[in-house]
């Protein structure tokens, strides 16, 4: 029998109950603090709505944002950060309430500022405090699985340098064999080699094991090595990629009736998609009215010098490869496209993209719609459809697209957005394309509601310095 860890916010309910009570405490105390009154805030009709609706955020936190990935392995100034962010998003949650339902006049603003700071200290320490004790207790189990790895000899440092840099796991690494040579006897970093490969069915029938760890690139010897093993009821796992050889997340699940293991740059939930969606929806929204004031103050101006269409149209290569149309305000003259095989030597960007500061086929006006990213916000229409993002990955033209080589084309993972991670690093400060395609993957495989919250921000403050810009 084998007991399976557990996945997403079950694994750390236990700080997720904890986060609950602290944060229903620091509401107490933050009461008492701006009042001075000793009874409870819930005595009052709606500073217990306001505690409801903390309740309300928290639970919305635990489930649609990384607020607790890899909590028990943060260090205290890590956690410090998390700890803040996460008073800081429920007190920005609550001041939406506030306004959404114009209560402004029923609650104290001193009340407010008092809470998120005693919410911020106490989340610290209560989480500070409780991951101690998790260790602790991870640590010092003496009942934890016993576990033999069969590797290669030159494979086996390795594997003890990776188990023990993950401390706060509950098995104990007691012994090797090895797959290449007879060693028993010996020891690598003070782990002995029990038995020689021939000998560990004899080994295992006499001797504690609860599981083993197969390091093997043959699966068909390993699944039937692991068959003799599963009949002792010992628990086999097979490697099959190490978290470091790729930025890979991994999942095994059931597909056609077979037991497989799913592997992508980045694994979601229907939830978090679910509010990504919205997020885009309600943005593109907003973004279409600020869109249609814009075109009555530029479209006169963009006819003027340069008559033609306002928009400009052009295909681009979206998630995983598929077309579409994307809109823009016009910014060069009409025959951009054509002029732009003159000015290639001129492109200041090393790979698949062009980018030339000065560009003579920029209409007068379009350099500041492109200082202020105003001839994006047609895109808008683009994320209301769904063939882009508020954030994501800058979406290829056909023709970079075509030379794409195999890596690349991980920056196409995600749906391609108006805005994103290179975007916010520097735009045309970057020259390289290489760097780009390190930033958009890394978006994608860190992903999270609360990062496109961050890269939302940034860019708001991006367009109106248009620091960065061409």
């Amino acid at each position: 029998m084998y007991k399976r860890g557990m996945n997403g916010w079950v694994k750390h309910v236990d700080f997720i109950l904890l986060d609950i009570i602290t944060l229903q405490l620091s509401f107490i105390a933050a009461y008492f603090i701006r009042f001075k009154e000793w009874e409870l805030p819930y005595a009052d009709f709606w500073y217990q709505r306001a505690a409801m609706f903390v309740l309300l955020i928290q639970l919305g936190l635990a489930a649609f944002t990384a607020a607790y990935s890899g909590i028990i392995r943060r260090t205290f100034f890590k956690e410090i950060q998390h700890s803040f962010v996460h008073a800081t998003l429920v007190f920005i949650g609550l001041n939406v309430y506030v306004v959404a339902f114009k209560r402004g006049e029923i609650y104290s603003r001193q009340f407010w500022y008092i809470y998120w700071a005693v919410a911020f200290v106490v989340l610290l320490i209560t989480r500070t405090l409780l991951k101690r004790v998790v260790r602790r207790r991870i640590l010092a189990s003496k009942n934890g699985p016993v576990m033999i790895a069969i590797v290669s000899s030159r494979d086996a440092e390795q594997i003890v340098k990776d188990f023990k840099s993950d401390r706060f796991h509950e098995f104990k690494l007691r012994g090797f064999v090895f797959l290449d040579k007879a060693a028993a006897g010996e020891s690598v970093m003070d782990i002995p080699v029990v038995s020689n490969i021939d000998d560990f069915y004899e080994y295992a029938q006499k001797n504690i094991i609860d599981e083993v760890f197969i390091s093997n690139n043959n699966l068909d010897w390993a699944q039937l090595y692991a068959e003799e093993l599963l009949k002792m009821g010992i628990t086999v796992h097979y490697r099959l990629l190490r978290r470091e050889d790729s930025a890979m997340t991994h999942v095994i699940e059931n597909c056609g009736g077979y037991s497989v293991m799913t592997t992508s740059i980045r694994i979601t939930t229907g939830p978090q998609l679910l509010v990504k969606r919205l997020v885009d929806i309600i943005g593109s929204l907003v973004g279409l009215v600020i869109t249609a004031v814009c075109f009555v103050i530029f479209a006169p101006i963009i006819f003027i010098q340069s008559p033609g269409k306002i928009f400009f149209t052009q295909t681009r290569i979206g998630k995983n490869g598929r077309r579409f149309k994307l809109y823009k305000f016009r910014s060069m003259y009409p025959n951009a496209e054509e002029m732009r095989a003159q000015f290639e030597m001129a492109n200041e960007m090393t790979g698949n993209m062009f980018k030339m500061k000065n560009d003579p086929r920029v209409i007068p006006i379009g350099k500041f719609m492109r200082k202020h990213s105003i001839d994006e916000l047609p895109q808008f229409w683009n994320v209301l459809k769904g063939d882009m993002s508020l954030v994501g990955t800058r979406p290829p033209t056909i023709d970079e697209f075509e030379k794409y080589a195999s890596h690349h084309k991980a920056r196409l993972g995600f749906n391609p957005g108006i805005t994103g991670l290179w975007q916010v690093s520097g735009r045309s400060d970057i020259t390289d394309f290489e760097e780009v395609v390190e930033l958009d993957t890394k978006y994608i495989s860190e992903w999270s509601v609360w990062l496109d919250l961050k890269i939302l921000l940034k860019t708001i403050k991006i367009v109106f310095s248009g620091k960065g810009a061409e």
